[in-house]
């Protein structure tokens, strides 16, 4: 149909006498022409004038609750708001609309707030639009200061835009001591363990964080040469992109002597090959997930190596591997005596032996076997039992992507 058929339009015309006629008027819709008004307004009252024309077909029932002053400010966003095309059709027109109005009334409620209830009511509301992905982690208690800080913090003539809500919000919660959530930077001096002002160490972290809390390590190189101890239950280490742990002593670097902890996203190396383990597991419950653990290069025969491994559980736990890389060590896991759970989805290449069985009962499910190749991907020791989970050797290696095992039992 060409742009001419399409806008013309049928206009039925009565009269006194009896003839009647169908007269065909060519040109834009009425619709058309008030769409247009919108994208061609330039200041408030115009694009006033343009939304509130009937012939635009906008529902105003929210808008028409506003008083004059916040209906400006809607027609203020919708100017700012405009793609540089225009609004292409009175829908988009309708949803920029509904979103301004919803701002608008959300921004005078976070600016009529007069009580940190009252605020955190406001912030929370999602009509207002906010990003609260950061702040939804936080506790309740410091979710309670940074409504506060936003209260302090108000302009005289309150906050001018959501925008201007959401750079007061995020600068609140980066400034929060949040225990529950609990910041470390690399050679921080003087921090007090918010995300604006982290604490320099791990052990520092550690120290100040409530049980059942995470101590979020930022992008950095950490020194590793005193044992960090995880001494408080349910806590999580987890490791920001970028996090390495750089352990320069003959120590086992991190020791985990707490229950239900989770160690997540850490790299952890040496400056030189230790006979010991990165990580020894020491509390019930305990999971380790997407870290990377490897040594420094030795050379072959992997007889000859060092050996360092990546993690040892002490007999009797609980625990949980999932989704880790170990590489370039002697051993990437001894499991002790008596020790459950799964050890799934992890990677393991270039060592002697990827995991070492030595009469626990740990699943494998998911692992698989980078280049070089481990000498033994799964090494069952003697003593290990002959039974499940450890009965049907071929499904073992078939669900671990052709493991090579080893049976000494």
């Amino acid at each position: 149909m060409s742009e001419h058929k399409k806008n013309m339009q049928q206009v039925r015309v009565t009269c006194g006498c009896t003839n009647m006629q169908i007269v065909k008027v060519h040109g834009p819709l009425p619709a058309d022409i008030a769409l247009a008004a919108v994208n061609a307004a330039t200041t408030v009252p115009e694009m006033r004038a343009a939304i509130e024309n009937p012939l635009l077909g906008l529902n105003l029932t929210e808008y028409n609750m506003l008083s004059e002053a916040a209906k400006n400010d809607v027609a203020q966003q919708l100017l700012n708001n405009r793609p540089a095309s225009g609004y292409p059709s009175v829908a988009s027109v309708q949803a920029a609309l509904d979103q301004a109005v919803n701002q608008v009334v959300g921004l005078a409620a976070v600016n009529a707030a007069t009580t940190v209830s009252e605020m955190r009511a406001a912030i929370e509301n999602p009509l207002l639009g906010l990003n609260l992905t950061e702040y939804n982690m936080l506790s309740e208690t410091a979710k309670n200061d940074v409504a506060q800080q936003l209260l302090n913090n108000r302009p005289a003539l309150g906050y001018p835009s959501v925008a201007s809500v959401q750079a007061a919000l995020d600068q609140a919660v980066n400034q929060v001591v949040d225990l529950d959530n609990i910041y470390v930077q690399a050679g921080a001096v003087g921090g007090n363990g918010s995300r604006a002002n982290p604490f320099g160490t791990i052990p520092q972290g550690i120290a100040a964080v409530n049980p059942g809390g995470t101590v979020h390590i930022l992008s950095g190189t950490y020194p590793i040469t005193s044992q960090i101890v995880v001494n408080k239950a349910g806590i999580t280490l987890k490791g920001e992109p970028g996090t390495l742990l750089f352990l320069q002593a003959n120590i086992i670097a991190m020791l985990i002597t707490a229950p239900n902890t989770t160690i997540d996203g850490l790299t952890m190396t040496s400056n030189i090959p230790y006979a010991k383990e990165f990580i020894q597991i020491g509390g019930n419950n305990t999971t380790i997930i997407n870290n990377t653990i490897y040594g420094p290069p030795q050379a072959l025969p992997m007889s000859s190596w060092i050996v360092n491994r990546a993690i040892v559980s002490q007999g009797g736990l609980a625990i949980s591997v999932m989704n880790n890389t170990f590489h370039s060590l002697r051993t990437g896991m001894y499991i002790n005596p008596n020790v459950t759970g799964p050890i799934n989805n992890n990677v393991v290449y270039n060592t002697k032996g990827g995991f070492l069985v030595d009469r626990a009962f740990t699943t494998f499910l998911g692992n698989s076997w980078g280049t070089p190749p481990n000498e033994f991907d799964i090494v069952l020791l003697v003593g290990t039992t002959s039974g499940p989970p450890y009965d049907n050797l071929a499904l073992l290696s078939a669900l671990n992507n052709n493991a090579t095992i080893s049976d000494q039992r």
